[in-house]
């Protein structure tokens, strides 16, 4: 079970806002507030972000551990942190962010699948040298049968296939982005080369010169109802 209703509640007490001034800071209302605090429910893992980002908590710590009173005013970089060591302390990247709104547009073709800079941002750790792309899992992407079952509102993050970790792919779930294309495979290497498999009668063969087209999961953020 996540420690976030618990945390939420200690940040917004510790920092003297109500749950009205806590919800207008994430455009939420006090009832969202009141439900995470409950146990109710849970926020979406854009909604995570931004409030781990914002109070300057790492994401991790915020969602698995019971945050004391000390470490959410060591966390506030303005008070205890200069901006130079927080920087180092949490360092994070922007990564492009396919939501289920940006997939329909690409679907109707009004953007391309890998038209990166179109897209919306999802602020996440930086704990990986590679490039980095986010998707919300939604069913009517092709994906493998042998996908791990995920749910709707999941978001899965993927990292660019490059030779230092193409050895790491056998058997490992994959993502192909083209312009007019997306689908979500597993990865079968022979002798005869390495595929991206969706099924018996559709596959991409991977090739080093297309760049940031072939993908390896890297992290799912689980989405709890």
């Amino acid at each position: 079970m996540t420690k976030i209703g618990a945390n939420i509640k200690k940040i917004r007490t510790t920092k003297g806002l109500s749950q009205q001034a806590f919800a207008d800071l994430f455009d939420l209302t006090r009832g969202n507030i009141s439900s995470y605090e409950d146990n109710r429910a849970e926020p979406r893992i854009e909604t995570l972000v931004r409030i781990a980002n914002y109070f300057c908590i790492p994401l991790d710590n915020f969602i698995k551990e019971h945050l004391t009173i000390n470490e959410i005013l060591q966390f506030n970089g303005d008070k205890l942190l200069s901006e130079e060591n927080r920087n180092v302390q949490f360092r994070l990247r922007e990564v492009p962010f396919l939501n289920d709104q940006m997939y329909m547009k690409c679907h109707y073709q009004e953007l391309a699948f890998n038209d990166w800079s179109a897209f919306p941002k999802l602020v996440l750790p930086d704990t990986s040298n590679n490039n980095l792309v986010a998707l919300t899992f939604n069913r009517n992407i092709p994906h493998h049968a042998a996908t791990p079952t995920y749910q709707m509102n999941d978001v899965l993050v993927f990292g660019e296939v490059t030779e230092e970790n193409i050895h790491l792919c056998q058997h490992k779930t994959g993502l192909y982005v083209a312009e007019k294309e997306i689908m979500i495979g597993r990865y079968e290497i022979s002798d005869n080369g390495i595929d991206l498999v969706l099924n018996a009668f559709k596959k991409q063969r991977f090739d080093f010169k297309h760049n940031m087209m072939f993908w390896k999961l890297f992290a799912v953020y689980e989405h709890a109802v």
